[in-house]
């Protein structure tokens, strides 16, 4: 599993929502709607869909 960082964050909190406490995810966050999160609570509905799509060209390419 490899690790990142958010750009916007600093000591925990979000320079890109007014200093509110980091949470990947959260509305407003700049990574919300792009990436799929363990926490099934911070997904959203288009990345899980766009996740769905990308597993179906696979298995249709290995076909």
């Amino acid at each position: 599993m490899g690790g990142w960082g958010c750009p916007h964050e600093s000591k925990g909190l979000c320079g890109h929502l007014d200093d509110r406490p980091c949470e990947p995810g959260m509305k407003g966050c700049v990574l919300a709607g792009r990436f799929v999160f363990s926490n099934p609570e911070k997904n959203t509905a288009r990345a899980l869909r766009e996740k769905a799509d990308e597993e179906r060209r696979r298995k249709l390419s290995r076909s």
